[in-house]
């Protein structure tokens, strides 16, 4: 039996909303009835690549339409809160692009208006639906890598430069929430950026931050759109191995079996009597680069989103996760006004 369809709209269709809407207008679970979008020229983009979505200038009236039964919300970041809400309000469920909120408290409040209506409300974090990156969770979770010593990500390109907000809010929301999922779903305890604004007035186009953990465990993000190379790495250091997460490379993943390893120091007379602390040998093993099934993100996305729907499931990037990114963001932001100073989040 075929699963009914889910009536959709999406609001905004600039920089990335053309993948949502083609993910989501290719899927035969849902169909795409309406595109909201102020630019002119991009309602005829639409028009002309997606004859199938009506297009309208205002977003109330696709919100309002009592056939639609969710709505993508693809704008900018600013303007988040203000029109899931009116979703939500309205009895949509709801698919933001991240950042799902500027604030924690204005995720809160979403959190709270989805689950008083019991509706799904779900955040873009597209990396957490990619199979590398689920599969470099595995490694950590199980054990594999042993104990974590320290992660460190880049997100680099001499790309697309934003004017309503930083390197940080738009480029960072992607490695905090892969950090975040890495470590098990926890959170850091404290954060500290610095940034540097380049080529507009108080935007800052590169970011570094220090995030820690409460467990010891420490990560470093750099973040920017002003640099010579396309970089999309993480990079995971264990005690018993490392591991790269490249997304640039064919070669998603790539395991190194080494590391330094304390191994007892025997005495003069070769004597296990006679011990004498530990000496730091270096381990140089194989280096494994597996097999990663080949499946577009976007496209898990979209059917973790209808699957939500369809059985009233809790998304693996609905507000909880989505709130612990915010907050890290909203630290960081905070962190960068002050120069670096380092911000502790609440517990």
């Amino acid at each position: 039996m075929a699963q009914p369809t889910v009536v959709l709209a999406q609001i905004g269709c600039g920089y990335w909303g053309p993948n949502l809407l083609r993910c989501f207008s290719s899927h035969p679970a849902c169909r795409v009835k309406w595109v909201a979008e102020l630019d002119a020229e991009r309602r005829g983009y639409v028009q002309t690549n997606f004859p199938l979505s009506a297009v309208s200038a205002s977003w109330e009236e696709v919100v309002s339409d009592p056939e639609v039964e969710a709505v993508i919300i693809a704008s900018p970041a600013a303007t988040h809160h203000a029109l899931a809400k009116a979703a939500l309000l309205a009895g949509k469920h709801v698919l933001v692009e991240k950042p799902l909120a500027m604030s924690a408290g204005a995720v809160d409040e979403l959190a709270a208006l989805a689950a008083a209506r019991k509706l799904v409300l779900m955040a873009g974090h597209t990396f957490l639906y990619n199979m590398a990156v689920r599969y470099m969770r595995e490694l950590v979770t199980s054990g594999q890598v042993g104990e974590v010593f320290y992660l460190y990500t880049q997100r680099l390109n001499l790309g697309q430069v934003r004017s309503d907000v930083n390197a940080w809010w738009n480029l960072a929301p992607h490695d905090v929430s892969i950090l975040i999922y890495l470590l098990g779903g926890e959170r850091p305890a404290s954060v500290s950026v610095r940034g540097v604004a380049l080529l507009q007035p108080a935007i800052e186009d590169v970011a570094f931050a220090v995030l820690s953990w409460s467990s010891g465990v420490t990560a470093h993000v750099h973040v920017s759109w002003l640099d010579p190379g396309k970089v999309r790495r993480v990079t995971v250091v264990g005690s018993r191995k490392m591991v790269v997460y490249d997304d640039v490379r064919d070669d998603k993943i790539a395991i190194f079996d080494k590391g330094i390893d304390r191994v007892p120091k025997l005495g003069d007379r070769m004597d296990f009597d006679h011990f004498d602390g530990y000496q730091l040998l270096h381990r140089t093993g194989d280096v494994l680069l597996p097999r990663i099934a080949a499946q577009e993100p976007l496209r898990i996305e979209a059917d973790h989103f209808l699957e939500c729907i369809r059985t009233g499931a809790t998304p693996l990037t609905g507000p909880a996760h989505a709130r612990d990114v915010v907050a890290v963001l909203e630290a960081g932001q905070e962190s960068l006004r002050r120069k670096g100073e380092s911000v502790r989040l609440e517990p």
